[in-house]
């Protein structure tokens, strides 16, 4: 099987940013969210259910570990575990 050249092969990797919700439900609940990274860089959640404390942290700093795939330009994390940061005023 031929791979994709827009494709890179998993990887596991803790990442750092704020926790950002993506999507919403019909009552408005997060259903899915992504992480901020540094420079540009998003990273989709892909087991929200395995971790749902993750929706409450919205808009707070959080270092993510799991297993990072791209596939089309689009950059996930299969969360294995996860701890919050202290964040720092900018400014």
């Amino acid at each position: 099987m031929q791979q994709h050249a827009d494709t890179t092969p998993a990887r596991r990797e803790t990442i750092s940013g704020f926790i950002v919700p993506m999507q919403w439900d019909e009552q408005f609940r997060v259903t899915e969210i992504l992480i901020a990274c540094e420079a540009e860089r998003d990273v989709q959640v892909t087991n929200l259910h395995t971790f749902p404390t993750l929706v409450s942290m919205a808009r707070k700093r959080a270092s993510i570990t799991g297993t990072v795939r791209k596939v089309g330009g689009i950059e996930t994390i299969h969360v294995e575990s996860f701890t919050p940061m202290e964040t720092t005023d900018f400014g």
